[in-house]
């Protein structure tokens, strides 16, 4: 086929899926982040590829009724392990669309590729032609910075790392957290922080504390002069804000006063404030991405790189 063929080709296709993705509001308010692998890649109509369609056509179902999932099919060496993740807080409606669309674009976007992650407002997808079930992974880790600076900066990090440090034991060794913990603190006026953690449930314990201590780490690194910060990552999820962004986050008898906990809420609708990082120090990835709809840049989460 001719180059600029296939290249406008391309474009048009990339465009289809975008407005598709806009469209999806509760999966992805805003465009995705997709790490694919460089190392492996699949033929068209192998049964790699036939396994593959198999399996991410099964998630959305599954995703209806179970809000993570550990799956596989096929045999080697053309078997294909895939795990989804739905943020805790979310229905089972809501993680059923996000993974409709994230097993639509993870193979649009990573096409031929034998191992991929995609990452959205609400859940995470991953698959690969190895078994990772169990395995420990914070490499090529995703952190994110609300671009509104806070005027007291290291007042923040204490309470980041005194409520995160506390936090991450609850969900990784607490055996009825099932590895999902949120907590609100007083922070200064009415301010109260917000916070978020969550490990895939096939972890140790202590993987899923170091996975989510990898997170901290990241944060207090790139993201200490900013209001809020999260980070994408295979294996957890972290995420703070000075508004409550999760479902169920609590009210106080002051924010239900003043009406910050409503506030709070309208925040988290409008999540296509979140914006997606531009680049990552995975050198045996590459990282994807559609452009943004944000109208208001100076709104939107941006990229800190490690």
């Amino acid at each position: 086929m001719d180059p600029d063929i296939e290249r406008v080709e391309k474009t048009i296709q990339m465009l289809l899926l975008y407005f598709f993705i806009a469209n999806l509001h509760l999966a992805y308010a805003d465009p995705p982040n997709i790490l694919c692998s460089n190392n492996s890649n699949y033929e068209a109509n192998s049964p790699f590829q036939n396994n593959l369609v198999t399996l991410m056509s099964s998630l959305p179902s599954n995703a209806s009724v179970s809000k993570i999932s550990n799956t596989s099919t096929g045999i080697d060496p053309d078997k294909v392990y895939a795990q989804y993740m739905c943020l805790n807080y979310v229905t089972n409606e809501s993680c059923r669309t996000c993974i409709t669309a994230a097993s639509e674009v993870i193979m649009q976007l990573c096409p031929g590729v034998k191992e991929a992650v995609v990452w959205g407002e609400l859940c995470q997808l991953r698959y690969s032609n190895k078994t990772f079930l169990g395995h420990l992974d914070a490499s090529g880790n995703i952190p994110q910075q609300n671009p509104k600076n806070i005027s007291n900066p290291e007042q923040l990090i204490l309470v980041v790392n005194k409520t995160l440090s506390s936090l991450i034991k609850q969900a990784a060794f607490d055996p009825s957290a099932n590895m999902y913990a949120t907590r609100e603190v007083p922070f200064t006026g009415s301010d109260r922080f917000f916070s978020l953690v969550q490990c895939t449930t096939d972890l140790s314990p202590d993987d899923c504390y170091t996975c989510l201590e990898v997170a901290i780490a990241n944060v207090t690194t790139c993201c200490s002069f900013s209001r809020g910060a999260r980070v994408f990552s295979r294996s957890c999820y972290l995420r703070y804000e000075l508004y409550a962004f999760y479902d169920g986050a609590t009210d106080s008898s002051e924010n239900q006063m003043t009406g910050k906990g409503m506030q709070g809420k309208q925040n988290m609708d409008n999540s296509h404030q979140y914006r997606r990082i531009d680049t990552i120090g995975a050198s045996t990835f590459r990282l994807l991405h559609l452009p943004s709809s944000d109208e208001n840049q100076d709104a939107t989460m941006q990229g800190c790189f490690l």
